[in-house]
């Protein structure tokens, strides 16, 4: 996966902008960004799908994957 694939959607962006920086709340990102909540979870879903993030005891956090493409997007 490459930082295009993030970088070429606002929403993308956004929500992995929002995971980067520690937040893990559906509702606050969809709140704060003024995004649908099904969106998020859309987006969400697809970064799972990708190997990015993870969903584990209510949380969402990088994979090794989603870390490394953070790490080389500057967040």
């Amino acid at each position: 996966m490459d930082e295009g694939f993030i970088l070429s959607n606002k929403y993308r962006r956004a929500i992995f902008n929002e995971l980067a920086s520690g937040e893990t709340n559906i509702n606050r990102i969809a709140k704060k960004h003024r995004i649908v909540k099904t969106i998020v979870q859309r987006t969400l879903d697809e970064f799972i799908k990708n190997d990015l993030v993870e969903y584990s005891q209510g949380r969402y956090t990088f994979t090794k994957e989603g870390e490394k493409l953070s790490q080389s997007i500057g967040k």
